[in-house]
């Protein structure tokens, strides 16, 4: 997916919304957005999350500080865990366990910071969450069901801190089914995402380092995650709109083992997957 028009606002007010969190001068705030104007300028036509990659790089090296969201991230896990209760209650109560996991997976993609138009905060998340799982779902469940049995490996590409805790529960369930699942998430600290150290830390799942930048991208992408991305033997599930702008541009080559599981928090995603913007998305290529 290359950038809209509208990207480059969302790029900049992202930006902001860190400049806030990392600096307290002016100066260095307007310094660390000049520099990423100055970088969009000359990267017209690009893949919005590299674009976002590099905002990140600038605010990093600008700060000083490895791993901006942190302290946003330890507190999404906790709101999660606190309202794991209630996913694993929708399940258990769920008449269809395939459905209730993708809704699960799809209304967790919700936990994200500082998107143009899309307004969250964990406090909020925690109060409409029930409401969040029970929304329209933009899916071709029979598509999605036959995939999950036809697949007996899965690779599962982890988005944001918060909803990983969901993912967790809905890797434990698929594993039930049998499934071998193997969880791909960030080299190193890169917006909310997750890392593979930080998975590890509290979970026992395999997983692997995918990258060091939004998304999935070929250039970045580790070894271990490219073995895996093209095994016609796995089925993939790509969580978040970072993976979606990414993945978008090679997708093709992954044509029948491949999910995308998010919600469409900005227009250009939304007008991409012709869902309306908001929407929860589990489309299969």
């Amino acid at each position: 997916m290359r950038v809209a028009s509208n990207c480059y606002p969302c790029l900049l007010d992202r930006a902001k919304f860190e400049c806030d969190m990392v600096f307290t001068r002016e100066e260095d705030k307007k310094a660390a957005v000049e520099e990423l104007l100055d970088f969009m300028a000359c990267h017209k036509g690009g893949v919005p999350a590299l674009m976002g990659t590099e905002r990140e790089l600038i605010i990093k090296r600008r700060s000083g500080s490895s791993d901006p969201y942190r302290e946003l991230k330890e507190e999404s896990n906790q709101v999660a865990r606190d309202l794991l209760p209630r996913a694993v209650e929708f399940y258990e109560q769920s008449p269809d366990k395939i459905e209730a996991l993708i809704r699960i997976a799809s209304a967790a993609n919700s936990m994200e910071f500082g998107v143009k138009g899309h307004d969250f905060d964990n406090l909020t998340f925690g109060r409409v969450f029930a409401d969040t799982l029970q929304e329209n779902l933009h899916a071709d469940m029979a598509e999605l069901k036959r995939r999950l049995q036809s697949f007996g490996k899965i690779l599962y590409l982890t988005d944001n801190c918060g909803e990983v805790i969901f993912d967790l529960f809905v890797i434990e369930k698929l594993k039930e089914m049998g499934k071998t699942v193997v969880v791909g998430s960030k080299s190193e600290p890169i917006i909310n995402d997750v890392t593979a150290d930080e998975l590890k830390s509290f979970s026992d799942v395999d997983v692997i380092p995918t990258g060091n930048v939004v998304g999935t991208a070929l250039e970045h992408l580790s070894p271990e995650a490219s073995v895996l991305l093209f095994d016609p033997e796995w089925l993939i599930l790509s969580k978040g709109m970072g993976n979606f702008e990414t993945m978008s541009e090679f997708d093709q080559r992954l044509k029948g083992r491949l999910i995308y599981i998010l919600r469409a928090k900005c227009e250009p995603v939304a007008a991409k997957m012709a869902v309306p913007r908001g929407s929860l998305v589990a489309r299969p290529i």
